[in-house]
């Protein structure tokens, strides 16, 4: 059987390990294995989302049922769709270009990313971008730069911020990029946790 990683996030949506489904996909009772020794992180909480790193794995809500030190034995209570993980958003910092699709600035420009999704990036402009403004961004964080169109949503308010920061969805991905983008967030999550 090959091996399916999952991301533990508590009720609220907060990360807090990643785990390895020890069970059939579709048993009646879940078993993980907890890594990296976050397993009293997890246990903390009395129900658990678990969302997969690929398509294929489906993204659940589950109660703690028992623990034996990293395994744990997860009764699942409702389905989670696909946007469960399209909104699991991870703080990451690193530093890039973009290049103007849209609006009026031309040339290449430095951006900082806040945290980043499967579906959008937060990230701080060295200039004011207008609403619906397409962008194009290199991440540096997938397995060889990836170059995406992203579509500002809006300004966000941050006190004390040099810089605008923004909101943005990603476009036109195709599915290699979306999965790409997807294994970036779990393995920034997997260096955190």
């Amino acid at each position: 059987m090959e091996e399916r990683l999952y991301l533990i996030l508590d009720s609220q949506g907060t990360p807090l390990a990643n785990a390895v489904l020890e069970s059939p996909l579709n048993a009646e009772v879940l078993q993980i294995r907890i890594l990296n020794n976050k397993e009293e992180a997890v246990a903390a909480h009395r129900e658990i989302q678990l969302i997969g790193l690929d398509d294929s794995s489906p993204n659940r809500v589950g109660l703690i049922v028992r623990q034996r030190g990293d395994q744990m034995v997860i009764q699942p209570t409702a389905a989670l769709g696909p946007a469960a993980r399209e909104n699991l958003r991870i703080t990451t910092d690193f530093e890039s270009v973009m290049y103007p699709v849209s609006g009026r600035w031309k040339g290449q420009l430095a951006f900082k990313s806040k945290d980043l999704s499967c579906g959008g990036i937060a990230f701080y402009s060295p200039i004011f971008l207008e609403d619906r403004e397409i962008v194009e961004m290199v991440l540096p964080v997938t397995d060889s730069p990836l170059i995406v169109r992203t579509q500002v949503i809006r300004a966000l308010p941050e006190e004390g911020a040099e810089q605008p920061l923004y909101a943005s969805k990603f476009v036109d991905l195709i599915q290699d990029e979306e999965a790409l983008i997807r294994k970036a967030v779990f393995s920034i999550q997997i260096d955190a946790s």
